[in-house]
């Protein structure tokens, strides 16, 4: 690869992972509600230059919402609950956990017994994180962090929701 693209991808890196130290410090100032908005405003900003997907407009505000409405207000809720910014980074990319079990119950995939073995061992770590947020690995601590890990494994599953909603689409049609 050449060194141009390794410090793109590099870049990338970067500004993503501070997007979530840059949530953090806006959330002191901005509700969730209004930092999700804003968001939205800006991530609807390249529709005058981009052309308009090639599906119907109800199932276009459904992705929309999922996306930006549903993963963002969630994310952003357990920031503000108190979150900290990279524990959010790690469970947000739960994502790709929630792929197999969702493309699994509703698109009817089966994933291989490797593929369920690596998503349990993936919750399990999950699980051990969870346990350490704040304090020691406790089942007291365990239960003291669910309250801000329901806020934030909603917008996984949010994207999760989108992302099934596309690949039922392609399968049905």
């Amino acid at each position: 690869m050449p060194p141009a693209h390794v410090a793109l991808a590099l870049l990338v890196t970067v500004i993503w992972g501070l997007a979530f130290v840059a949530t953090r410090v806006a959330l002191d100032d901005v509700s969730p509600a209004l930092l999700t908005a804003l968001r939205f405003l800006v991530a609807a900003l390249p529709v005058v230059a981009l052309p308009r997907p090639t599906i119907g407009w109800r199932r276009l505000v459904l992705i929309g919402l999922t996306l930006y409405t549903g993963q963002f207000l969630f994310q952003f809720s357990g920031i503000a609950a108190g979150m900290p910014p990279g524990l959010a980074a790690i469970v947000v990319q739960t994502q790709a956990l929630f792929t197999i079990v969702f493309a699994a119950v509703a698109a009817g995939e089966r994933p291989s017994p490797r593929e369920w073995t690596g998503t349990a061992v993936a919750f399990g770590g999950l699980a051990v994180i969870a346990a350490t947020f704040g304090h020691d690995l406790t089942a007291a601590g365990l239960a003291s962090a669910g309250d801000k890990l329901v806020l934030v494994f909603g917008a996984p599953m949010s994207v999760r929701g989108r992302t099934n909603t596309i690949r039922i689409h392609q399968v049905v049609s």
